[in-house]
């Protein structure tokens, strides 16, 4: 069974149990196991709170006030989008000349232990 939605909805606290919900009754019709729709449904639901609280201005940008969840389930594949007019992460950049990885754990281990 192939299963496939998408909402635009108001950037508003409200709007989260709605696809939340949807989304629970979308698994249950498609047999997904109760645990893992549960679990997808919480991550839907944490995704969706950040595009309502980040999720972009009103104001001239048409897709500001809104968002859109998308969700496809196709027998052991699924699929779930959340998508909103936010700025997004700014680029991580090294200091010049050095590997990404140097810094790791720095502060992990006391000054002189390795």
């Amino acid at each position: 069974m192939s299963i496939w939605w998408s909402l635009h909805l108001r950037r508003e606290a409200a709007s989260v149990p709605l696809a939340r919900r949807l989304l629970i009754g979308t698994m249950e019709t498609a047999g997904v196991h109760p645990e893992t729709s549960y679990e997808l449904s919480v991550a839907l639901s944490e995704a969706c709170a950040n595009a309502v609280e980040h999720g972009g201005g009103g104001g001239a940008d048409p897709g500001g006030g809104r968002y859109r969840v998308t969700a496809y389930l196709d027998g052991e594949k699924c699929r779930i989008e959340v998508a909103d007019s936010g700025p997004g992460f700014p680029a991580a950049r090294d200091e010049p000349g050095e590997p990404a990885a140097r810094h790791r754990g720095r502060r992990a281990w006391p000054e002189g232990q390795d």
